[in-house]
């Protein structure tokens, strides 16, 4: 018996329909990119792990694909597209006019167990902004988020974004915190949605954090709701020096912003290591998926890829996720995936049929015959793919100059010269 071979676990096969939906959910993307002044680029998908592991954070450094070491290459699977753009802004940082404002929609890989809405494969919409270290910036890359969604169908009742700031998070934890232990502390609040209060409280008991001071840590992470909730942080929470730095960044972004779309929440962090300011995720409006994007500021990463030292901005939107949410509101794009016409040689006029193809091609999608079957088999597969006329090439038409074209979906028949379909 033959062995069937399968997929991996954490990736996914795309048949022509689902495709086809895929390729109009980018097209869109990619249209609402462009239009806020983004340009597309590309790269490759292996990089070195020196680059993948400059500052990725030890939870991302587990998950890169490491490629077989041959010679002395050590090399991996890219697990973002922020770090091989940012390597490529600093190969071109002195040429480049700022800002940069590029993106890309690729695939990337980690190496995580597979569940709904995250894949070991998995594509996304990468923007990144480079040379701007205004709060207009920032605003530019939460209101491209907001334009893709809106641009989807989906609205302020579908989605929304969960803001937050770095700096006012670092200092509001470094009151009950010390330096050495802030990092881990951050990625415990990122985490603390996922993994509940108990089992939160007790990773930070673990840190030798006492629980006068958990108590803090956990009211600063429900710090959440709209706008106007950070007037309650800066009475309430007594921000120090750094907290009132980023409080005021999060404030100046807000006023270029449609706040109907957004919600302040403090246990935002991000996990990845190299978010310097505000951070984002975009999540669905009743929490059922993981994050749609995420982004934010990270202003150290041009200088620690060796380039000068450069602000930056940027954000990711996930396609599986995204995917899962249009889905669930009916909002997946209308797709049509069969060809315009399809040609139909009966008996010996195949010569001809290829030839009424090729000119058809010029302007429209064709498929045609390549089986020999009977016309009526032809009829029923012409319907199954979808095509939307059917040109039929007998040798009683092609002796009086003429072929007979059928529209599918209503049996309308209709003779037409050679001339006129071969324009």
């Amino acid at each position: 018996m033959t062995m069937q071979f399968q997929r991996i676990k954490g990736a996914e096969d795309f048949y022509p329909a689902e495709q086809a939906i895929r390729e109009a959910i980018y097209a869109k993307l990619d249209e609402q990119a462009r239009k806020f002044g983004f340009q597309r680029v590309d790269m490759p998908a292996i990089e070195t792990i020196k680059l993948l592991t400059a500052k990725s954070g030890e939870e991302v450094r587990q998950q890169i694909f490491v490629l077989e070491k041959k010679g002395t290459e050590e090399l991996g699977l890219r697990f973002d597209l922020t770090v091989p753009m940012t390597r490529m802004f600093v190969a071109k940082q002195k040429e480049l006019p700022k800002p940069v404002k590029w993106f890309s929609i690729n695939k990337m890989w980690r190496y995580e167990a597979p569940q709904a809405g995250r894949q070991r494969e998995f594509s996304q919409l990468s923007v990144e902004l480079f040379g701007s270290d205004k709060p207009e910036a920032d605003a530019a890359c939460i209101n491209l988020i907001i334009a893709c969604m809106e641009s989807l169908g989906l609205t302020n009742k579908d989605f929304t974004l969960r803001i937050n700031n770095r700096k006012l998070l670092e200092g509001l934890l470094l009151e009950v915190t010390s330096q050495d232990k802030l990092p881990e502390v951050v990625r415990l609040v990122d985490k603390s949605n996922k993994i509940g209060e108990v089992e939160f409280a007790q990773e930070l008991k673990k840190l030798g954090i006492d629980l006068q001071k958990i108590e803090v840590i956990k009211k600063i992470t429900k710090c959440q709701g709209p706008p106007s909730i950070l007037a309650t942080i800066r009475s309430e929470l007594k921000p120090n020096a750094l907290a009132m730095e980023g409080l005021t960044e999060l404030e100046n972004v807000l006023q270029f912003v449609d706040k109907k779309y957004i919600t302040i929440n403090l246990s935002i962090a991000r996990g990845l290591a190299y978010y310097t300011g505000n951070v984002y995720e975009c999540f669905d409006k009743e929490g059922k998926y993981r994050a749609l994007a995420g982004g934010g500021r990270y202003d150290q990463l041009v200088q620690l890829l060796g380039g000068e030292p450069t602000p930056a901005t940027g954000f990711a939107i996930g396609m599986e996720t995204l995917r899962l949410l249009l889905e669930e509101k009916g909002k997946l794009p209308k797709v049509e995936i069969g060809t315009e016409y399809y040609i139909a040689p009966v008996g010996e006029t195949i010569a001809k049929a290829i030839e009424i193809a090729t000119a058809l091609r010029k302007k429209n999608t064709v498929d045609i015959d390549l089986m020999r079957r009977s016309l009526t088999k032809q009829i029923e597969y012409a319907a199954t793919i979808g095509a939307k006329k059917l040109v039929i090439v007998g040798e009683r038409d092609l002796k009086e100059g003429k072929v007979t074209v059928r529209e599918l979906a209503t049996g309308k028949e209709e003779k037409i010269p050679l001339d006129r379909i071969q324009g």
